[in-house]
């Protein structure tokens, strides 16, 4: 039975042990983003002031060239962000995957994607309500969400 136990270690002992000396140099290549070319942005859900109306969604303040500004109340629940208003059908902006929460502690992911169509259709979930400020910055595709109280 000990010669089960010693055999490994015998076994590696036979092989010598090499060091990285011969490794080569790293090269990072650093893709660039294509920014989403975002006129106006709006935000609709049951999350949102405005519920899921659509026609009159809340407005976000554009505050450079594709990147847009909300600060105020979100309530427990649901929200994407159209670039038309009153077009279920049109381009939006939304979570790369369903269900991406939000809390007091930001957002579990900050990737973004443009949905041409509104489809598929994922969702941002506020699990907690409260004052937010929610940055949709479309220059590099992503969310900042900071909890204010």
């Amino acid at each position: 039975m000990k010669l089960y136990f010693i055999a490994p270690i015998i076994l590696l002992s036979l092989f010598p042990l090499t060091g990285c000396d011969s490794d080569k140099d790293l090269n990072v290549v650093e893709i660039p983003v294509t920014p989403y070319e975002i006129e106006n942005l709006w935000m609709v859900g049951n999350a949102t002031p405005a519920d899921w109306n659509i026609d009159n969604p809340v407005q976000m303040e554009k505050t450079d060239a594709n990147i847009f500004r909300y600060e105020g109340t979100l309530n427990e629940g649901e929200f994407k962000c159209p670039m038309e208003p009153g077009n279920w059908g049109g381009p939006f902006i939304m979570p790369a995957v369903n269900g991406v929460t939000i809390s007091h502690t930001g957002v579990v992911s900050e990737e973004i994607s443009l949905m041409p169509d509104g489809n598929p259709d994922n969702k941002w979930v506020v699990t907690e309500s409260g004052t937010y400020q929610v940055i949709i910055d479309g220059n590099k595709h992503k969310i900042h969400v900071t909890y204010l109280n």
